[in-house]
């Protein structure tokens, strides 16, 4: 059977402007046919992200992540092996995602058939290659180690070849790893408390000192897409420190609206 992560969900009040950020700096292109009032839905030809607006009620942030999957019937008994994980019908109105599920530990994820004639893809799969391109979601959940369990047995996702923070497991769909990350009060110390679910999103660049340039140049040009600066006071520090040690590139940073990303150079 055939998976692969095939978008990312950010909900934001400045949905417009991150969009902008990400196209602005790593060439991700607008994908759909979204009327301009609606979230608008960006991909680097293999996987999307999608900027949701931030309705009331929600926490902004990173949202989550959809699954692209041969065979739906399947994952669902594949699941129902795993006490606490569910899976549920999206309204029609959602065409791109059918239904939505969650791990044991509460994550949750869109999923979709490749099959289903009546999905609309709003991603562009495969449609152009760039050389920035979307490597990982990372979440921080209560059982790594379980939740790496539900998603290699459920998914089929391999072992990745990246190395992390003690307790951490790194799963990839064969170009976008999954990275699961250790959650608890003592990994907070010195930091006000993350509650646990989605932490960051990394991208692959051609050549680092070039990005480096590029992230300067945005910066510069436009305020209001520059990114959110890391460390700086003790407790950003602390909060700098805990991101770098799970993170698997070469260089950390946040976009305008503070969500972390992991950068890898080639």
């Amino acid at each position: 059977m055939s998976v692969r992560i095939n978008h990312i969900a950010i909900i934001s009040h400045q949905y417009g402007m991150l969009s902008k950020f990400y196209e602005s700096l790593f060439g991700m292109k607008p994908a759909g046919d979204s009327p301009p009032y609606a979230s608008p839905s960006y991909g680097d030809g293999n996987i999307g992200i999608q900027f949701l607006v931030r309705r009331d009620g929600y926490i902004g942030g990173l949202d989550h992540c959809g699954m692209l999957v041969s065979d739906l019937g399947q994952i669902e008994v594949r699941m129902k092996k795993f006490t606490g994980s569910n899976m549920v019908k999206r309204p029609s109105t959602r065409p791109f995602a059918a239904f939505s599920a969650n791990d044991p530990d509460g994550n949750h994820f869109d999923l979709a058939e490749d099959q289903d004639k009546s999905r609309k893809e709003i991603y562009a799969k495969g449609t152009w290659e760039q050389p920035r391109t979307i490597n990982k979601y990372a979440i921080r959940t209560m059982n790594p180690e379980r939740i790496a369990e539900f998603y290699a047995e459920v998914f089929g996702f391999a072992p990745a070849p990246e190395s992390g923070a003690p307790g951490s497991h790194h799963l990839t769909d064969g170009r976008v790893t999954l990275a699961i990350l250790p959650w608890s009060m003592a990994v907070f110390d010195g930091m006000a408390i993350k509650r646990p679910g989605p932490e960051h999103i990394g991208f692959k660049v051609e050549d680092m000192k070039e990005f480096k340039a590029d992230v300067a140049k945005l910066a510069g040009a436009n305020p209001y897409l520059a990114p959110t600066p890391l460390g700086g006071s003790l407790e950003s520090d602390v909060r700098l420190s805990l991101f770098e040690a799970s993170a698997t590139g070469q260089y950390q940073m946040a976009d305008p609206d503070g969500i972390w990303i992991d950068i890898t150079g080639k």
